[in-house]
């Protein structure tokens, strides 16, 4: 049998994708509960003082994006880009998301 080399896949943080996917689930969840009248409490914001499962959804939301930059960009710095081409690709992105 002869050695084929298969391309490399990249390998992806599979607890990072998970936590990705529940987060997005518990935001369909509690951005469209169903009846506005009856809603489970857990779902519904805190008033002022305290918190619920719904005030903690955000911040994890903002902790899978730093993730995520983190591990993107300093794979594609350990490829060979440089900062100059990884500054320009973020401006440009951050100004088509800006547009649409």
């Amino acid at each position: 049998m002869s050695d084929i080399s298969t391309p490399t896949k990249q390998k992806r943080l599979i607890s990072l994708d998970a936590l990705r996917g529940f987060t997005i689930a518990a935001m369909v969840i509690v951005n469209d509960p169903g009846s506005w009248e009856s809603v489970y409490w857990p779902l519904r914001h805190a008033e002022w003082n305290g918190f619920t499962i719904t005030d903690l959804i955000f911040p994890f939301f903002l902790f899978i994006v730093g993730v995520s930059i983190a591990l993107a960009y300093s794979k594609r710095l350990d490829a060979g880009a440089s900062k100059k081409s990884l500054y320009k690709k973020i401006l440009i992105r951050s100004l088509n998301i800006y547009l649409l």
